[in-house]
């Protein structure tokens, strides 16, 4: 009998040892697990995505060419008009492509150096024009075609970009792009009304 109890009282402690292991065991897991989350959110929330990336780069390669036409514009047209709008573009798309920049440094994002293709090839055909023709294809391709163009980039960046430091980066930069539209807007229809002749 003494043996028995005995051995029920053994394997009673044993139980309850395995048992406590078992909740101690548990228990010590925890903090370990809720110790390694915050680093992982850290992580993923310095990381910028792939889109936000995709975003960046477009708009790299827009603010390098719009700084390059207007540099040849600034040089190349002949109307006083022309020639201020396309120095005030080669500014403001300096500073923003700065901004952008900067930007991407403080978030290892790794920007395109060079002027897209596509891109490439409008500066070529618009060197090809002088005098009046110039002036006009400068206006209609890169004051309101491209800044069309750019105005739909930054809105989708500003409602769309997962980064909202990229976020107020599309919206500081969209009132200047619209400045930009409406200025090359007046400009054409300006030019239209004077080459309209008047009735007899």
């Amino acid at each position: 009998m003494h043996s028995i109890s005995t051995l029920r009282h053994s394997s009673r402690g044993r139980a309850c040892a395995i048992a406590c292991a078992i909740v101690l065991g548990g228990v010590a897991s925890v903090p370990t697990a809720f110790a390694a989350e915050p680093a992982v959110q850290i992580a993923q929330a310095g990381a910028v995505s792939a889109p936000d990336r995709s975003l960046m780069t477009l708009a790299a390669g827009a603010g390098l060419y719009e700084l390059e036409v207007s540099k040849l514009a600034a040089s190349k047209a002949v109307s006083a008009e022309v020639k201020d709008y396309a120095l005030m573009l080669a500014k403001h798309h300096g500073e923003s492509n700065e901004a952008l920049r900067q930007l991407a440094a403080r978030k290892s994002v790794q920007l395109v150096a060079e002027i897209p293709a596509d891109k490439k090839a409008r500066i070529e055909a618009l060197q090809g024009l002088s005098g009046e023709g110039f002036d006009r294809a400068y206006v209609d391709r890169v004051g309101i075609q491209d800044h069309e163009a750019d105005i739909r980039l930054f809105e989708n960046m500003a409602r769309d970009a997962n980064d909202a430091d990229l976020r107020a980066f599309a919206e500081k930069t969209l009132p200047v792009l619209r400045t930009h539209l409406d200025a090359a807007k007046a400009m054409a229809s300006n030019r239209r009304q004077a080459q309209t002749p008047a009735p007899q």
